[in-house]
């Protein structure tokens, strides 16, 4: 008993490291069994972890993939605003016939194309234009001019000075648009005639516009052959009239002409002949002198031409219509295709289309119902 009094402090202490033992080992086996449910979730982890990483190299490099597909989507956005701003200047839609073209009765169409023919005919008489005086019978013997022939020319539309078949609305809206056309070239041709030189005019042709028109357009049918293969439309994207001219004139009438076609014309074919007439062409050489002299001039003067006519041949495309509905792309695509709304948006914003954001939007909200 006097050991235990006299050493107190160390049996305290004893008996303070037993507790704690006791306590540590009672924990100990506990939370053996949690330690190892622990460690084989961190095991569990690290191997997701390893998955995860292995997926993540399947994506390595694509912020630079991003960064060329916004280079890309800069590019496809100026591009498609340069092709609208292109086609738009080709189809000129301010000045394009078809364009501004009101509805009108057939009924009301040939009486237009009644009146056009008088109004042409005089046009070219007072500013100095022949119509086909090739193929008339030229002076009578009484030296008066053979006016008739003239008269009943009927520049591309001679089947219906006089006669008006059943066309259809339609068939009859685009033959009024074609007389609306040939009466702009023509009046482009009297531009281009003076007082000093005649012009005579030789054909005008055109395509026909249906099938009534094609049977009886008769002679007035544009028939050169491959004429389709010079023209900029195709089926399903651009739509267009051709029409050839052929007139007889000088050089400075043939340029006058040309500067004034302006889009929606487009000149796809020019032929230049040049009129020959050996009575007329080159002033006759005087005969060799029978007695030479040896201060005679040896050279031979060069003929001066005196015909300086040529006959000139228009291929002439006049677009109408061109079926570039992006809108319309844009929504058909984005029904079975699934994209990020914002680089659209971006495309749309510096393509000029922002104003069609608004119809999309609809679309990406019924995709979030459905």
């Amino acid at each position: 008993m006097n050991f235990l009094k006299h050493n107190k402090f160390f049996f305290s202490l004893l008996f303070l490291f037993l507790v704690l033992f006791t306590s540590l080992q009672f924990i100990s086996c506990n939370s053996g069994e949690n330690l190892e449910e622990i460690i084989s979730s961190i095991k569990g982890e690290e191997q997701k972890a390893g998955s995860l990483n292995e997926e993540l190299l399947l994506y390595e490099g694509l912020s630079e993939d991003a960064s060329l597909a916004t280079d890309d989507l800069l590019t496809l956005s100026t591009l498609e605003k340069d092709q609208h701003r292109f086609w738009n200047n080709i189809l000129n839609p301010s000045d394009n016939i078809f364009t501004n073209w009101k509805n009108k009765s057939p009924e009301s169409i040939n009486a237009d194309l009644t009146r056009l023919y008088s109004r042409l005919r005089s046009m070219c008489k007072k500013n100095n234009i022949d119509c086909n005086q090739n193929e008339s019978t030229g002076s009578n013997p009484f030296g008066v001019a053979n006016q008739a022939e003239e008269k009943k020319y009927g520049f591309g539309l001679s089947s219906y000075d006089g006669f008006w078949p059943s066309f259809s609305k339609n068939e009859a809206k685009l033959l009024g648009i074609q007389s609306k056309i040939i009466s702009t070239l023509i009046e482009y041709l009297t531009e281009s005639s003076n007082g000093e030189h005649r012009i005579n005019l030789l054909t005008v042709s055109r395509e026909p516009v249906g099938e009534e028109d094609s049977q009886h357009i008769a002679g007035d049918q544009l028939t050169s052959p491959n004429f389709t293969d010079k023209l900029v439309r195709f089926t399903g994207g651009i739509k267009s009239f051709a029409f050839v001219i052929e007139f007889k004139g000088h050089t400075s009438h043939a340029r006058s002409f040309i500067n004034q076609l302006r889009p929606p014309f487009l000149v796809k074919d020019l032929i230049v002949s040049r009129s020959v007439e050996l009575g007329n062409s080159f002033t006759p050489q005087s005969a060799p002198s029978p007695f030479p002299s040896e201060t005679s001039n040896s050279a031979t003067p060069l003929p001066i031409v005196q015909n300086v006519e040529s006959t000139f041949t228009f291929l002439i495309e006049y677009v109408y219509e061109i079926e570039r509905d992006f809108e319309s792309f844009l929504v058909r695509s984005l029904k079975t295709v699934q994209l990020n709304e914002e680089p659209l948006q971006k495309f749309l914003e510096l393509s000029g289309n922002s104003k069609i954001g608004s119809r999309l939007d609809k679309i990406f909200l019924n995709r979030e119902i459905r």
